[in-house]
């Protein structure tokens, strides 16, 4: 939810700014011409700029606003930022969801901030609606976790000679090392990961040949490959996972940290059973799937600063 002690902030554009200096201008030029209908125009503009200041900031007042946790993202790609916003009984216009300081004139684009510069677009919540999710996307910067810049909602509405803006709480979202370098999977034999296993446990997939059950196709990696591959299963004579370490990687820290993640990634891609091996810190157990896969990323994006913790 929003701050309990958030309220929206009120402040003229800069085209709010131009449209209030032409009152005094039109004031003047009115009493040296004793022209009454430039009197009329003055005061109807002023009147116009008040009344876009007080639509402006009720259309962010009583507004429930929840920020969703960001997903994790590689480095140099975006992370996405969304917020769940509930209208309150009454429609809302030309909301948008800033990250950073500069918004574009009428929420149209937002900038960021120390996260890099993010973009959403303006968006109407409606008063029946349940919620509306606002999104905006920021690149994300070295691997580890990743303070956003301030998170606000902001709206231009009705004219944009004013721009209201409803403070977030903070968020930090977790950015893994970019994969690079050498992805190839090391071989069986320096680094295999014994473990002993029930009858009929799943091992990986190999190649189809003719005479393999059709139950046994792997549809999934067909549609990646394009190249019919089936499950294989371990007759109970045990496992063998790959341990992917450290030590076997060449370079400077980082580069060996996105050597492991490209290999990660392959390891998953194959279906092969892989493990972790980070030196001295932690590593991750043997394992496959979606859960050991965003595991090994957030050990890697952790590595050094949650050891050190």
């Amino acid at each position: 939810m929003a701050a309990a002690d958030a309220r929206p902030a009120l402040r003229p554009t800069a085209a709010g700014l131009f449209w209030l200096a032409a009152v005094p201008a039109l004031l003047a030029t009115a009493i040296n011409y004793g022209n009454n209908l430039l009197f009329a125009l003055a005061f109807l503009m002023f009147a116009v700029w008040a009344q876009a200041a007080w639509a402006c900031r009720r259309n962010l007042v009583d507004l429930s606003c929840r920020v969703l946790p960001p997903a994790p993202a590689f480095a140099g790609a975006a992370l996405t930022v969304a917020a769940s916003v509930d209208a309150g009984g009454r429609p809302r216009r030309q909301l948008a969801l800033a990250c950073g300081a500069r918004s574009a004139r009428g929420g149209a684009a937002i900038a960021g901030g120390t996260a890099g510069q993010g973009t959403t677009t303006g968006a109407a919540v409606d008063a029946g609606a349940a919620t509306t999710t606002l999104q905006v996307d920021v690149p994300a910067g070295r691997r580890g976790r990743q303070p956003l810049a301030p998170l606000s909602l902001v709206s231009a509405w009705p004219l944009g000679l004013w721009r209201c803006r409803l403070p977030l709480p903070a968020q930090a979202a977790l950015v893994w090392p970019a994969p690079a370098g050498n992805p190839a999977l090391p071989g069986a034999a320096p680094n295999p990961a014994h473990r002993r296993t029930a009858s009929a446990d799943f091992q990986g997939l190999r190649a189809y040949a003719p005479g393999d059950p059709p139950r046994r196709i792997n549809w999934r990696a067909y549609a990646r490959r394009e190249e019919l591959a089936v499950n294989d299963f371990d007759g109970g004579e045990g496992g063998r996972a790959l341990w992917l370490d450290i030590a076997h990687c060449a370079g400077d820290l980082e580069a060996r940290l996105a050597q492991l993640a490209a290999r990660v990634l392959a390891a998953e891609h194959a279906g092969r059973e892989y493990g972790l091996r980070l030196g001295a810190a932690a590593g991750v157990p043997p394992g496959l799937g979606r859960a050991q896969r965003e595991a090994c990323l957030r050990r890697l994006a952790l590595y050094g600063a949650e050891d050190a913790a």
